[in-house]
């Protein structure tokens, strides 16, 4: 469950929205709830930053792997017959397959350096640059315009302070990319217009955005940037590694099985990113002491920065990470230079192969072989022999679906077991506020059926969270919001009031 540094994220950040991460995003709150905006001098520091365009290159379309057994796109029949069927060798490889694709190395360069695929593709800031994809075609693009996660917003000014605890650091920076043909359809449908938003809403008779394309493909990757300042002995930067979910507990009040919030500081392990060094010990694994001052650090226990998906920080980058910690305050932000490394931690996938899009979430684990959940040993075996390092040190989830046995798009009913699909980085923090729509399910513990509460993060599943995206101008009360893992009526009277947005959260939160 998708952000470059947009001018309505300029807007909403400058305004002074408080911060919680999530993997899904919001428009920003009606002018009226709005407080007052910081002097114009630092908006327009700001404005100026997030504009800056360094370098061209063209956006590559997803190829063709050459995996055997995958397809792109993939009939609608074929990956809903999957999930009927428990089908989840050919869900874990079709994943693998678009994860692959995504990360083959271009002849695309940025700052003396090949691009990867998804790398290349177009994010907000660019869609907002021109009219059209031949006008934007020529211009300069920034391919790498990291931003603090405007999803810090969501559970109101509190979160701000935990920010830091929940995400490990707030040096935490993501981007939505968008493939070729998605931002086609958003230039050509004007998506980001809250206009035309707010006249879809008043004329259409179910009210919703034009379908994208089956070939259409959203992303969201996740970075930690490793400034200088944080690490030990000049070299070795301290990465929290994700142990698996914590145990459910049963509550006798209510009568459900519950989990628990999951931030990063109750992991109790991490790992060591060596800056200076490459690959990994034989006997690599992980640090259960995480002593800050890397006295804990050993050899197996140190990664070489080879071993992680990454890049080097340009000034631009730099300025625009620190401009934006000073806005929102965020003190114990390390401050960002140029060369720092940027490494990928995580990175949501979704793709309109089937109505309800395709759900897997990829994050590094130091254990790819035998990764925790909410992946598992299948996954790993599924990965195919033309994935490769570093790109092979991740691994995944798949959410084709909410529930099993699935439910129909519309008609359905919040029956089955449910299919949790998170990313540690991301969702693994959530309490209950941030999931107000959340309704208890079913599961199993030991084989045994129970029921869940399916309202923190490690009971969530993207297709949920992204089925609820809309667009609200009148702020229609209540519309459909976050929620745990659970089945959602595509047609149900919970949207009415409210534009579909075709189960993109960044459509109303770049929209202008």
């Amino acid at each position: 469950m998708n952000r470059a540094i947009t001018l309505p994220l300029i807007r909403h950040l400058i305004l002074g929205a408080a911060l919680l991460l999530t993997a899904c995003s919001r428009p920003a709150p009606p002018a009226a709830e709005k407080p007052a905006a910081p002097p114009a001098t630092a908006a327009r520091e700001l404005m100026a930053l997030a504009q800056a365009t360094p370098g061209q290159f063209q956006p590559v379309p997803l190829p063709d792997p050459k995996i055997p057994g995958y397809k792109f796109p993939e009939t609608e029949d074929t990956i809903v017959n999957w999930t009927k069927t428990n089908n989840f060798d050919a869900m874990n490889l079709h994943a693998w397959g678009i994860w692959t694709a995504l990360n083959q190395i271009t002849d695309q360069t940025f700052d003396n350096q090949k691009l990867r695929v998804f790398e290349t593709w177009y994010d907000p800031t660019d869609l907002a640059s021109a009219p059209t994809i031949t006008a934007l075609e020529p211009l300069l693009r920034q391919p790498r315009r990291l931003q603090i996660p405007r999803q810090f917003e969501h559970g109101g000014a509190h979160r701000l302070t935990a920010a830091a605890d929940m995400i490990g650091s707030p040096a935490v920076q993501v981007l939505v990319k968008y493939d070729p043909t998605a931002s086609q359809h958003i230039l050509a449908n004007s998506l980001f217009s809250s206009a035309k938003l707010t006249t879809l809403l008043n004329t259409d008779h179910k009210p919703s955005v034009p379908d994208f394309p089956v070939t259409a493909v959203s992303l969201k990757p996740v970075f930690v940037t490793l400034s200088a300042s944080t690490l030990k002995q000049g070299r070795y930067f301290q990465l929290k590694a994700w142990p698996g979910p914590p145990p459910m507990t049963f509550n006798k009040t209510d009568g459900l099985w519950h989990s628990v919030p999951f931030p990063q500081s109750q992991w109790g392990q991490c790992v060591w990113i060596d800056t200076q060094g490459t690959a990994q010990s034989p006997g690599a694994t992980v640090d259960k002491t995480c002593a800050a001052d890397g006295s804990s650090r050993t050899v197996a226990s140190t990664y070489g920065i080879d071993q992680f998906i990454h890049f080097r920080v340009t000034a631009a980058n730099a300025d625009l990470i620190n401009a934006q910690t000073k806005q929102l305050a965020l003190t114990s932000a390390p401050k960002a230079v140029a060369g720092d490394y940027a490494v990928l931690v995580a990175m949501h996938v979704t793709s309109r192969e089937i109505t309800r899009w395709t759900w897997q979430t990829f994050w590094w684990s130091y254990n790819a072989d035998q990764p925790a959940a909410p992946s598992s040993d299948a996954i790993a075996q599924a990965r195919p022999a033309q994935l490769t390092l570093p790109a092979s040190h991740y691994t995944h989830c798949v959410g084709y679906d909410e529930l099993t046995p699935p439910q129909p798009a519309s008609g359905g009913r919040n029956q089955g077991d449910s299919l949790y699909c998170y990313n540690p980085y991301l969702e693994a923090p959530f309490d209950a506020s941030v999931l107000p729509d959340s309704q208890p399910g079913m599961t199993k513990i030991k084989g045994q059926p129970v029921k869940t509460a399916n309202d923190v993060g490690v009971q969530t599943n993207c297709m949920s969270c992204h089925e609820q995206a809309n667009f609200n101008p009148n702020n229609v009360k209540p519309a459909p919001d976050y929620t745990g893992d659970r089945y959602v009526d595509l047609t149900g009277p919970a949207f009415n009031g409210v534009l579909k947005v075709d189960f993109l959260w960044s459509i109303p939160g770049n929209a202008k």
